[in-house]
């Protein structure tokens, strides 16, 4: 039976495990005896390792952003690190597990395997294919290596800037789009009925709000001006895995009906399409699944490095706008409020460049590397 084994971390967040779940899903669906596993590599080195790198990341983000995206300003040096005396360490752990699942594939939504899945091959002379699935709108060196044999791309602009900055032939890069759930393929769901079975005013305009999968940003304080400036629209916020969030803001707004609230969610195509806007970080998976919906976005206050990248890609493509002071944003959507024609045209936009079978077609780049 062939195998396939999908390597990803759920360190910075979810948006990495969500599409090698995705990747899997679509898998799956076009070849159900294909045997695909989803695992996250770093437990294999390290599980106390794990759980302290994300600790560091979280707290970094959280109260000093600035510090991360200085780092990623670095990522040429840091990255050469990983791709040989790290890669070769974090290897020699993995060697044994990827001897025992034994895929034809390896896919990477995640870049901190890379290095060690080429010296793995090298040292137990299995002909396996790696494959990178890269998750942001941008790549860095971390995503690069000379042993990988193909890359899925978020959109047609990366395959050129991948090969004129790390020569990688255009023949091994896919546009394939960000892996995202399967669901956002299906079409013809009524944004109308969808808010009736949120128990939302099908005819009111409708914010989603969120911070990806781990409810991060200004959430709560966005909320709190929306309920005081324009407390005729209705929110739906989604607060990932946040729990303490959750609890905090089901006790503010669980008499409030304007205030939809969400944990974490299993349906997100379902949450977007019911919405007429986003207010979101840029992350890569969420706004890969607003483009699919062709749902605008309102960018606030984006993590510095891979996000303020992503950014700048979304408003060059007009999908987007910025406001990064959670108190001018009802002066921001107030236009789109007043003039539904600027909205639509931002949903246009959205729906030309949003790709929502990236899942099937990461899948069919994958089946044929088999």
């Amino acid at each position: 039976m062939d195998k396939v084994l999908i390597l990803t971390e759920n360190v910075g967040g979810i948006g990495h495990f969500g599409a090698a779940l995705s990747l899997k899903k679509g898998l799956n669906m076009i070849n159900p005896d294909l045997h695909v596993e989803v695992a996250c590599g770093l437990p294999y080195v390290s599980k106390q390792l794990a759980v302290f790198l994300r600790k560091v990341y979280l707290n970094t983000l959280k109260y000093a952003p600035a510090l991360w995206g200085m780092a990623y300003a670095k990522e040429s040096y840091f990255s050469q690190l990983f791709s040989t005396p790290v890669g070769k360490m974090i290897g020699h752990k993995l060697k044994d597990f990827v001897e025992r699942i034994n895929p034809q594939v390896i896919v990477c939504t995640h870049a901190f395997c890379i290095g060690a899945l080429a010296y793995v091959r090298e040292r137990t002379r299995r002909p396996f294919r790696i494959g990178v699935a890269i998750t942001d709108f941008d790549v860095n060196g971390f995503w690069v290596h000379p042993e990988v044999d193909f890359y899925l791309v978020a959109h047609s602009a990366l395959i050129e800037k991948i090969n004129r900055r790390y020569h990688i032939p255009e023949g091994k890069i896919f546009c394939t789009g960000i892996p995202i759930d399967p669901a956002f393929s299906v079409s013809g769901r009524s944004k109308h009925l969808l808010r009736i079975k949120l128990n939302l005013d099908p005819d009111r305009f409708t914010v989603l709000i969120m911070g990806g999968g781990m409810g991060m940003g200004p959430v709560e304080e966005c909320i709190n001006i929306f309920r005081e400036k324009m407390p005729d629209i209705q929110l739906i916020v989604v607060t990932g895995k946040n729990r303490p969030l959750y609890e905090r803001l089901r006790c503010k707004y669980n008499q409030d009906v304007r205030v939809c609230l969400f944990g974490f969610i299993e349906d997100m195509a379902a949450i977007m399409k019911a919405a007429d806007i986003v207010v979101s970080k840029a992350g890569g998976l969420t706004s890969s699944e607003a483009l699919a919906t062709g749902l605008p976005i309102l960018i606030c206050q984006p993590i510095p490095g891979q996000e303020e990248r992503n950014s700048r890609f979304l408003l060059e493509q007009q999908v987007a706008i910025r406001q990064d002071q959670p108190s001018f944003i009802p002066r921001e959507l107030t236009t789109f409020v007043q003039n539904k024609h600027v909205l639509h045209s931002l949903s246009e936009q959205a729906l030309k460049i949003g790709k929502p079978y990236s899942s099937f077609h990461g899948a069919e780049v994958i089946i044929n590397h088999l």
